[in-house]
């Protein structure tokens, strides 16, 4: 027998499982005679460290109601959509499924056929189907918020064709709650396949923050936010001294994790969650402070506020450590001026000192045929200067590491528009050429860079709320699918273009919002899931992510 054990609905004893072959020649038409078979593209189930059931029930449609002169066969395997060789798993209209996630035989996903046959005329359809086994807290969201004074984290989980609202995620699977207050919340969408180095296998790694020290870091979502690593644990000893966990810049890339704090970048590897500073190059003169940062598929931009100049965090050099322990200081890459070359729409290395780079992070996948296409992702940098300007910054990051390529093609200077400052939240997605999204108050804007004008996407129905975070699902390149549509098949809609906003109401509590967006940035219409999604029950909220 398979890791999983089949139960038709009405059986009384288990089903023998037998081997069933597919003679190939069905059209995968959904009818016959008038007859109408549909099934669900895929069906999901969240793992569990128990048995797991799950029952597939088809809605067949004949002419007269009558669905006596029917037959059923249902079969199963789990290497591919295509095979002809399948177990019987059930014969009657419904399947129930019994998943042992213990079994040695067990697989994420199931490849499911059934067959109806009209015994007047003796003729049969197929139609298939997926049944999904969803690793826990997998292309989810994760909120961070405030709850009975001290930090909790709730989740958004997307299975089958429902959604899981969870709270207080933290706190049950842990059995204990955090005890410091909310920070902030870092991610890496790149998949850990390898335990050997990572410790564990997930889609993402998810790092927390607390006011404490100690329960902040490194955690495994898929066991429970298990904590892997305290930040302590992550740096070199020797270093810890320049880095100040309560107050931190970054994200994840495929390259690893890239923060700055105290003016210092760190940088973690493929391989690794530890992190080490990353240093300037020879060439790279004067002292510096980056005050803000972007971490891209292969490598990364930066700002240095005390020289008034962006840099290149040159990730594709060094970063060649391994797992958790490390007993001396490795080569984390150095820091770089951008070269100037024809083309580029500012100075990089010449910023006016009167512009204050209040943000960086990624966006527009400029070409998506050609040579390296992986590395052609803009990332953004938005500064505020006096009179009521705003200037945008587009860095591509495949210029950064070819010869004679300009990084920086375009500069935008327009009109602030209102509301923006320091602290106003803003995304934007691999889908939308230099266009941001932002939040101020209860509402959410799109920003066209190229002509400053601003249009209202969302407006909560509070008009004191105020969105405190403001997040693409997928800003930039991550190894979720490597296509740009990622999403569409389980989820319904890209990611890409799935816009949170953790929003704190008048009243002190907090919503989670999922905006659903078609290719202009309006909100789309109702796909797998609603377009307009909220989610109440939260606290105050600080920060989210899609993990």
């Amino acid at each position: 027998m398979k890791a999983i054990k089949y139960y038709t609905i009405c059986l009384i004893s288990s089903l023998l499982s037998s081997c069933y072959e597919d003679k190939g020649n069905y059209d995968y038409n959904d009818s016959i005679q008038d007859i109408k078979v549909e099934l669900d593209a895929l069906y999901g189930i969240k793992k569990s460290d128990e048995i797991m059931k799950y029952t597939i029930t088809p809605k067949i449609t004949t002419p007269d109601g009558d669905k006596s002169y029917l037959e059923y066969t249902w079969v199963s395997n789990t290497q591919s959509a295509t095979s002809t060789v399948n177990d019987t798993i059930g014969t009657e209209e419904s399947v129930t499924l019994e998943i042992d996630p213990n079994d040695k035989d067990f697989a994420y996903k199931h490849f499911i056929r059934l067959y109806v046959k009209d015994r007047r005329y003796n003729t049969e359809t197929m139609v298939p189907t997926q049944l999904e086994i969803i690793k826990p807290y997998s292309y989810a969201w994760v909120v961070l918020h405030e709850q009975n004074n001290h930090a909790e984290i709730g989740s958004v989980e997307y299975v089958g064709n429902e959604m899981f609202i969870t709270t207080d995620a933290y706190t049950k699977e842990q059995g204990k709650s955090l005890s410091g207050k909310p920070v902030a919340l870092y991610t890496r969408q790149s998949a850990t396949s390898d335990s050997r180095n990572w410790g564990y296998e997930a889609m993402s790694q998810l790092y927390i923050t607390t006011s404490i020290p100690e329960e902040s870091g490194l955690v495994n979502q898929v066991e429970g936010f298990k904590l892997m690593a305290d930040w302590n644990s992550l740096i070199f000893p020797s270093q810890q001294n320049e880095i100040n966990i309560q107050d931190i810049k970054g994200n994840g890339g495929n390259s690893g994790l890239l923060i700055c704090s105290n003016g210092k970048v760190f940088r973690s590897c493929y391989y690794s969650p530890f992190l080490f500073m990353m240093q300037p190059d020879v060439t790279f003169l004067d002292d510096y402070y980056i005050s803000h940062l972007v971490n891209g598929p292969h490598t990364g931009v930066g700002f240095d506020k005390q020289g008034h100049r962006f840099v290149h965090l040159a990730l594709q050099s060094g970063g060649y450590w391994n797992g958790y322990n490390q007993t001396t200081i490795q080569d984390a890459g150095p820091i770089l001026n951008i070269e100037k070359v024809y083309g580029n729409a500012a100075d990089p290395n010449e910023i006016d000192e009167n512009i204050e780079i209040i943000n960086m992070f990624n966006g527009y996948h400029y070409e998506v045929t050609g040579t390296a296409i992986w590395q052609k992702y803009s990332a953004y940098a938005y500064g505020l200067a006096p009179g009521n300007r705003s200037h945008v910054y587009v860095f591509r990051y495949y210029a950064l590491t070819h010869a004679g390529v300009a990084a920086l093609p375009y500069h935008f200077e327009f009109i602030t528009p209102e509301g923006i400052n320091k602290d106003t939240p803003m995304t934007s997605g691999y889908e939308y050429n230099n266009i941001i999204f932002y939040a101020t108050g209860n509402k959410i804007y799109k920003l066209d860079c190229s002509t400053g004008k601003s249009t209202l996407v969302y407006q909560h129905e509070d008009s004191a709320a105020k969105i405190s975070c403001l997040k693409m699902a997928v800003e930039g390149y991550t190894s979720f699918g490597g296509s740009d549509d990622e999403g569409t098949e389980n989820y319904g809609h890209p990611y890409t273009r799935c816009l949170g906003a953790g929003i704190n109401t008048s009243d002190g509590n907090g919503e989670f919002v999922v905006l659903q967006l078609n290719t202009s940035g309006k909100v789309d219409e109702n796909k797998k899931y609603p377009s307009i999604q909220i989610h109440k029950g939260f606290g105050k909220i600080t920060d989210i992510n899609f993990i």
